[in-house]
């Protein structure tokens, strides 16, 4: 079961829970928390009342409810920023450390590399024309769980949040998408929103996981690193935007990914995407 979280207090949540609405079949599944729940196929959606930052476990929730724990879950949410830049973005969960909006300090939440640069992929080809940046973001935030999972937000201003267009074309992504099979890396270096790292999931055969910003890169002791690699299932591989760290840290963060079994590539080292799947 796919898992989609719904936040009431949030309006861009509940737009992109109405575009789901009109983009496909949804039979009843009873009650969540004392809202309806809907199911199309593998794919559960539910609502919660408070903010999803800050509500851990929900997985074990719907576990608890309907029996079945969930492979996946997606949070629907608005992205906020300085900026005011209309994008579409996905991440995802923990922190490296102090836990400002929800989750644990120094917690990682699993990823779903294979699910999530999917997605992006998808929210890329189903927003083409609408003037919104797509991209990754890095790790970051609460809520905390046990099972795989990432948000995808559109941002940054309420003009956004309301937009039809793009809460459709994140519905659109995630109902169509079919997770790739094949090389899983981690992320490391470069701003918030990891340009480099987007650039290469669109571009190249390889299915991030955890992504960690130039501001994470402190933080990458021995047991943060041990966390980052057994949250990132699968992973075989790290990607470093070079430029942006300084070589010393570099070569010493590739040892350290090395002796957990973690070899350092560049782009040049991964398989394009075929033609049909570029973006």
């Amino acid at each position: 079961m796919r898992l989609l979280v719904a936040s009431v207090p949030d309006v861009a949540s509940l737009a992109q829970r109405d575009a789901l609405l009109r983009h496909a079949h949804w039979d009843d599944a009873g009650e969540f928390g004392g809202r309806a729940a809907l199911r199309s196929g593998e794919v559960l959606l539910v609502t919660i009342p408070d903010l999803h930052l800050y509500h851990d476990h929900v997985d074990r929730e719907v576990e608890i409810r309907f029996g079945t724990r969930p492979e996946l879950v997606v949070f629907l949410s608005k992205h906020r920023s300085e900026s005011g830049t209309p994008s579409l973005t996905v991440h995802p969960l923990g922190n490296f450390g102090p836990a400002e909006y929800g989750g644990q300090p120094g917690t990682l939440v699993p990823t779903a590399p294979n699910f999530m640069t999917e997605v992006l992929r998808g929210v890329r080809r189903e927003a083409a024309g609408l003037g919104y940046a797509v991209t990754f973001e890095s790790t970051h935030h609460g809520p905390l769980l046990e099972t795989p999972a990432f948000f995808m937000e559109v941002g940054s201003t309420e003009k956004e949040w309301q937009d039809v267009r793009a809460a459709e074309a994140l519905a659109r992504a995630i109902l169509g998408v079919k997770p790739r099979a094949g090389l899983i890396g981690i992320g490391v270096g470069g701003g918030h929103y990891v340009p480099r790292l987007t650039d290469v999931a669109l571009a190249r055969d390889i299915s991030f996981g955890h992504l960690v910003a130039g501001y994470g890169v402190p933080l990458l002791d021995d047991t943060m690193i041990d966390q980052v690699v057994a949250r990132t299932p699968g992973a075989s591989v790290v990607y470093f935007h070079r430029k942006a760290i300084e070589k010393p840290v570099l070569h010493a963060l590739e040892a350290r990914f090395a002796a957990r079994g973690l070899a350092s590539v560049r782009e040049a080292d991964l398989v394009p995407l075929a033609t049909q799947q570029s973006y």
